[in-house]
C-alpha cells in the first residue's frame, strides 16, 4: 500500500479549514484533478460522496465515506473504482501560538491491476498538490 503525508501550520482557525476541507462538492472549483463531487448522503458525522477524479486522459469515478469530528479531523475511506482501498485522514490542531496545524495522511491500492501504474503516477501528481490547493483556498476565503 502506498502512503503520503504532509503536514503545515497554517495561520487560520481549524473550524475555518476543517469546513473547508469538509465542502466536497467544492473540490472541483479548486483541487487539481477533480472534475465533479456530489454528495448522495448526509448523516450525522458522515457523508457518502460520489467523486471523479482525471489527469489527462486518465479519469477515475468513486464512492466514498467521508467520517467526521467537527473542527478536528475527517476520515474518508473507499473501496471501489480504481481503488482496492484509499484512506485518507485529514487532522486539523490548534496551536497555543495561534493558528491550526494541518495533517492529511493517505494510503492507497489500486484496485485494478492494469490501471495501479496510471493511478500511482496520477497520485504521486496530484498527493502533493492537494494540501496546496487547500492553503491556497483558504487565503482566498479569508
Amino acid at each position: 500500500m502506498s502512503h503520503q503525508q504532509f503536514s503545515r501550520l497554517l495561520p487560520y482557525t481549524c473550524e475555518h479549514l476543517f469546513d473547508l476541507v469538509l465542502a466536497i462538492e467544492r473540490y472541483p472549483e479548486f483541487v487539481p484533478g477533480y472534475s465533479q463531487a456530489r454528495i448522495l448522503r448526509r448523516e450525522a458525522g458522515a457523508l457518502e460522496v460520489e467523486q471523479s477524479i482525471g489527469l489527462g486522459p486518465a479519469s477515475f469515478s468513486f464512492r466514498s465515506r467521508a467520517e467526521f469530528i467537527a473542527s478536528e479531523q475527517i476520515f474518508i475511506c473507499a473501496h471501489d473504482g480504481p481503488f482496492r482501498r484509499l484512506e485518507v485522514r485529514w487532522q486539523f490542531a490548534a496551536q497555543q501560538e495561534g493558528g491550526c496545524r494541518v495533517t492529511v495522511d493517505t494510503h492507497y491500492q489500486p484496485g485494478h491491476l492494469l490501471a495501479a501504474p496510471l493511478l500511482r503516477g496520477a497520485m504521486e501528481l496530484l498527493g502533493p498538490r492537494l494540501l496546496d490547493a487547500f492553503v491556497q483556498r483558504a487565503a482566498q476565503m479569508a
